[in-house]
């Protein structure tokens, strides 16, 4: 973590709730905060299966219960705490083993009204959206342009996304939604992408692949962590209720990712391209728009694929 970084950490207003901590993502962006101040508290409705943090030694003190599909839990703790700013990365449905439809809605979108309906005036509220929300429409999309779902989960974020809209015009509430792309780094599943390719590739092989010509675009989490954190201090009147994509803006397809970890990694294997069927949410133009997030809140990707690959190859090790 940079001294920049940590000074920024310093400046969130406090204290503050990290809700789906035990996530991926979430995960990261509590310990980062939490390595800096101790007034960061992970959120999470179950945390006997919340390994992570576990495995990250986490007080007990600092881990809360809370079910945000239960408006009586939220305002309890909201109530005990008095939380000054909210990243909220609490989700269901965006892997493909999550199959409960009524559970991607009650978590996205009844959780997401439960949060800001009881968020203080002055409380920071930032949402970890998707780039799923864009669905058929996803070639480097600007923020304002047409929303496509293509899957219920793409739905519950939509419909997110127009609630931090709505309650910032109606409310003045201090929320923002960050539609993220690619994710990777630390602590993610094993079975995803990424850590999937790492660990073929530190026994010099490949694994199996779909299409190449599918695309992504990959941000790292360092990079990822500080969109959340740079979204809470530059939020104002002017940025309220608005949407920004947390993208590189660079189309790299599986194609690309190969050739890039054979040439960092040294490895003479050659790829098995289509010998895992491709899932019905594989679109090959999918990458997105930074311009916004760079304009309004000061954010750009700073790790080049290559780089972000390695650190990963080293944490995993």
């Amino acid at each position: 973590m940079t001294d920049s970084v940590k000074e920024k950490i310093l400046s969130l207003k406090g204290p503050i709730f990290v809700y789906g901590a035990s996530g991926f993502i979430g995960a990261n962006l509590f310990k980062d905060i939490f390595s800096i101040r101790k007034d960061c508290y992970a959120l999470t409705h179950d945390a006997q299966k919340a390994w992570r943090l576990k495995l990250l030694d986490v007080p007990a003190e600092n881990i809360v219960h809370c079910d945000i599909v239960s408006n009586y839990s939220v305002q309890e703790v909201f109530n005990t705490y008095k939380p000054k700013t909210i990243f909220n990365l609490a989700a269901y449905g965006a892997y493909s083993k999550q199959k409960n439809v009524t559970l991607t809605y009650e978590t996205n979108v009844i959780g997401t009204v439960n949060l800001l309906e009881n968020i203080f005036s002055d409380t920071i509220y930032i949402h970890a959206g998707s780039s799923s929300e864009y669905g058929f429409n996803c070639t480097t999309p600007k923020e304002t342009d047409a929303l496509e779902p293509n899957s219920h989960y793409s739905v519950s974020k939509v419909s997110a996304a127009y609630l931090i809209q709505f309650y910032a015009r109606v409310y003045e509430k201090n929320a923002v939604n960050l539609r993220l792309y690619s994710i990777y780094g630390d602590w993610e599943e094993p079975d995803r992408l990424i850590p999937k390719l790492i660990e073929s590739v530190r026994q010099h092989k490949l694994p199996n692949f779909v299409s190449k010509d599918i695309s992504r675009d990959f941000v790292y989490m360092s990079d990822c962590i500080e969109a959340f954190i740079d979204a809470a201090l530059k939020m104002s009147p002017e940025i309220r209720g608005k949407s920004y994509n947390v993208a590189s803006g660079v189309k790299t397809t599986i194609g690309d990712l190969v050739e890039i970890c054979r040439k960092e990694f040294g490895i003479k294997e050659e790829p098995l391209w289509g010998s895992m069927e491709n899932r019905s949410w594989d679109l090959a133009e999918w990458y997105g728009d930074p311009t916004e997030a760079k304009k309004d809140l000061d954010w750009e990707t700073k790790t080049p694929l290559n780089q972000g690959l390695r650190r990963y190859f080293d944490w995993q090790e």
